[in-house]
Formats: structure tokens, sequence, C-alpha cells
């Protein structure tokens, strides 16, 4: 009986420490502090277990007797710089893009990543639903990219990465939208709409080439414009809708 009933818990909840994190109060390693502290209570009972699971429509969370509510959706987008790193905290000390980021905002995360050499339009969000309907690749949101070289790039490879090029260890991508510059033969414009780790990097190196400059430029409808980099704005509701609806134009 005790072992239906707790499964029936998991089914309908979350832990505590999650909870809190969705909330956008803390990352889920610092509400699991905050727990343990005894500064969270539930329905008005102090608990110091992170993993306790609660119903969130119908317990009543509180942090040192402030009440946690769900926090207001944010939608956000970054011109990230080259030499910044996608995360929220970084072992060898180098800047990360949580220090761009206003100090007022509830927590969020960044929907896909750049890489710390990449600079250009980076998206962030305390929805889920969002960030997984912009960041998966089944919904197909085309992510476009300026690309500079090290060498022109040859009529093979060209036609490899609009047909889909294989990458090594097996994974396949998919066919990409390609723009030559008519003006400089090491750049190019690349459309794609997956996001594998280093993917364009990758998929230039299997065809025998290297990228030495690599700026994102729009994902979906929205585009990098003329930000300046470290420049961080919200997304205007129509913007938001549009990749929340069809994944916004192609590039």
């Amino acid at each position: 009986m005790h072992s239906r009933s707790r499964s029936t818990a998991r089914g309908r909840g979350v832990t505590l420490a999650r909870a809190l994190s969705k909330a956008g109060v803390a990352s889920r390693a610092e509400a699991a502090r905050l727990i343990r502290e005894g500064a969270v209570t539930v329905n008005g009972a102090t608990v110091l277990a992170p993993g306790a699971w609660i119903d969130p429509r119908s317990a009543s969370v509180a942090l040192r007797g402030r009440p946690v509510g769900p926090p207001a959706r944010v939608y956000l987008a970054m011109h990230k710089p080259c030499g910044v790193v996608t995360t929220r905290s970084d072992e060898m000390g180098r800047p990360t893009v949580y220090g761009l980021l206003p100090k007022s905002l509830p927590l969020v995360f960044p929907v896909g990543r750049l890489d710390r050499d990449t600079s250009g339009l980076l998206l962030f969000t305390n929805d889920t639903r969002f960030g997984e309907r912009v960041a998966g690749a089944a919904h197909g949101v085309p992510k476009t990219y300026l690309v500079t070289l090290e060498h022109a790039l040859d009529a093979r490879g060209a036609a490899a990465l609009r047909r889909g090029v294989a990458l090594p260890g097996g994974e396949h991508c998919r066919p990409a939208i390609l723009e030559a510059d008519m003006k400089d033969p090491r750049r190019c414009r690349l459309v794609i709409t997956e996001g594998k780790n280093r993917q364009v990097r990758r998929m230039f190196a299997a065809v025998g080439n290297v990228v030495v400059a690599l700026r994102r430029v729009a994902v979906g409808g929205v585009r990098l414009g003329p930000m300046k980099e470290g420049e961080v704005r919200p997304l205007t509701q129509q913007e938001v809708a549009g990749l929340m609806g069809d994944g916004g134009s192609r590039g």
C-alpha cells in the first residue's frame, strides 16, 4: 500500500529541489543546500530532504517564510562575444554568459550552446517547453551562421554539405542551406536545423576545411541584427510566438 501511494505521488509530483529550481529560486544544487539548511517549508513544516516528493499543484512552499510561486516567463536574446563560455560557472575561471545577464533575473538557462570561439545570437529562457521546442532537433528550427574558412570551399565540399555530410564517428547531418559569398570565396552563409556539439566546425572539417571565425546571426525568425557584443534584450511577443509556432522563417 505504501509503495503504491509513493508511486502515485511521484507520478504527479517533483522533488522539492526541482520544484524550487523550476520556480526560478535557485539552481538545483543551490536549492538542495537551502533545503538542508532548513530554509524551506512545505505546508508550514520544515523539510530537510531535497529529494522529498511534492505535488506543486497543491503544496504550499516557502523559502525563509516567503511563498515560492512560478516565476514570470523570461525570453532573452544575447549577442555572445568570443572568449565567453556557455555555462553557469567555469572551473578554469573563464568568463561565462551568466556574467553578461542582468542580476535581477529569475533563474534562466541557455537554449542550446555556442562554443567559446563562436559569437552571435544565443537565447535564454526559464520556459522549458520553449527551450525544448527551439533546441530540439525534431522541430527543425533553423539556425543561421556566417562562416569564415581557412581556404575557399570547393564544389565537392559544398555539394556534400547541401546533401547532408557524414561526420567522423558515424553521425550524419541533415542537408544544409549553403550560400557562398561572391566577394570572398572563404566566406559563406550556412543554415542548419540541428544542434549537434560543435556541429558547424565538424561539418566543414568533414569536407577538408577549417572554420576560423563563426557567428550565429539568426535562430528561426529571431535575428541578431545590430545588437552589440555583450548586449541582452527581451524577445518580442511575435518572436516568441514564431518560435513556438512553426519555428520561424528559414534564416
